[in-house]
């Protein structure tokens, strides 16, 4: 992002020289360098201006502008080609959800501890998994969750990593246990310490300290997350949970076969109904490593891909004695006279390793009219584990 061209602009609604800009301390209060809502406005407009680009309505929170890191962080979104959203936010317990240390001193869930503990719960019905990574004996936070009274309850926790490990070892036991990638986290702790640690460690694991002195933290938290509200639709806490006894009962079987059909696994594959626009756009963007060509689409693209002859949208859906799963898989592929290439086609990690993509390639092939198959394959080191499944299964890799 260029941070130049963005102090310019600030300061020419400021009316103040760049130079002194640059040296403005970038966690520092823009209110006193006058930054007013008349301002605020006014910087917005500049920038739309500048480059080309709507800001949306919920980002026009004039708080979350409120100093120059503050300020890059919400702009950059407009300026870089988005990241996949964060998937799973996973956090510290003592001074973070609750004042004081379970355990050792008393606790108290108070009015701030209980502004951030309803910003979990928005999250968590949006889609996102919450986990918690504490350094603490799994007595003391089970005790807590027990006798204290707060918005936030042991039900909403998807995964819990507390022991004396440090919290890089916890936050990859929990990417492990939901089948992520370290980069699908988001990690929120009060100690400089841990923070740094991670920082160092597991880089691609987003932080954000806890500080109960500037609620801004909350808001950062929050845009991480970026699905428009009501794109998670489904509890994936109570997903992840059902995953928990489907794996359980893996280690029984010698085969997939034999393990989906005492699952009584039931899969559907066909084109894409017009209304599952959404739910398709939201997986594109949710998934990583069975994302063959890694495209991401908007609802309004996969709907013009929906009403266009030239392109078959194949979605797979499955459901077993757990529960249903809902849409776990989807293809887009262009029929273009004699052949069919196959542009995307991506798996959720809730699947991996039943077959299922074997089920949704074979709807391909039985819709595509006998076209030859071709199939873009796009790395991006976090599909390598794929990179080999057009080849192994007939289909030519599309240069």
């Amino acid at each position: 992002m260029d941070k130049q061209k963005i102090l310019e602009l600030l300061g020419d609604v400021l009316e103040k020289d760049v130079s002194e800009l640059s040296r403005f301390p970038e966690d520092k209060p823009l209110e006193e360098l006058d930054f007013t809502s008349l301002r605020f406005i006014q910087f917005i407009v500049a920038f739309e201006e500048a480059y080309q680009v709507t800001v949306r309505d919920s980002d026009l929170l004039m708080e979350r502008y409120g100093t120059l890191s503050g300020m890059y962080h919400m702009l950059r979104k407009y300026l870089e080609p988005p990241e996949p959203p964060k998937k799973v936010l996973v956090c510290d317990c003592d001074h973070v959800l609750w004042r004081g240390i379970a355990g050792e001193t008393p606790l108290e869930v108070d009015s701030l501890t209980r502004v951030f503990q309803n910003s979990l719960i928005r999250l968590k019905k949006k889609g996102v998994l919450l986990c918690l990574c504490s350094r603490n004996d799994p007595a003391n936070i089970d005790e807590a969750f027990t006798q204290l009274a707060m918005p936030l309850r042991r039900e909403d926790i998807a995964f819990s990593c507390v022991g004396r490990n440090d919290k890089a070892y916890g936050l990859k036991e929990i990417a492990r246990e939901l089948n992520l990638l370290p980069e699908a986290l988001v990690f929120v702790d009060d100690s400089l310490y841990e923070i740094g640690l991670v920082n160092a460690m597991l880089p691609e694991v987003a932080t954000v300290r806890a500080d109960y002195q500037n609620l801004s933290f909350i808001n950062r938290i929050e845009d991480y997350f970026w699905q428009d509200p009501g794109s998670g639709s489904l509890d994936r806490t109570r997903l992840y949970r059902e995953q928990k006894e489907r794996e359980k009962q893996k280690p029984l079987f010698s085969t997939v076969e034999e393990y989906n059909a005492s699952l009584s696994t039931s899969l559907s594959c066909a084109p894409a109904a017009p209304d599952s626009a959404a739910r398709l756009a939201e997986l594109s963007q949710r998934t990583n490593q069975f994302n063959l060509s890694c495209r991401r689409y908007s609802q309004e693209e996969i709907a013009g891909l929906l009403a266009d002859d030239r392109y078959l949208v194949l979605s797979l859906t499955a459901s077993d004695k757990y529960g249903d799963m809902g849409l776990v898989g989807a293809a887009m592929v262009k029929l273009d006279g004699s052949q069919a290439v196959i542009e995307s086609f991506f798996l959720s990690c809730r699947v991996f390793d039943r077959g299922f993509e074997a089920a949704l390639l074979k709807a391909i092939k039985e819709h595509s009219g006998g076209r030859q198959l071709y199939g873009r394959f796009v790395p991006s080191g976090k599909n390598s584990r794929y990179a080999d499944f057009y080849p192994a299964n007939g289909v030519r890799l599309y240069e």
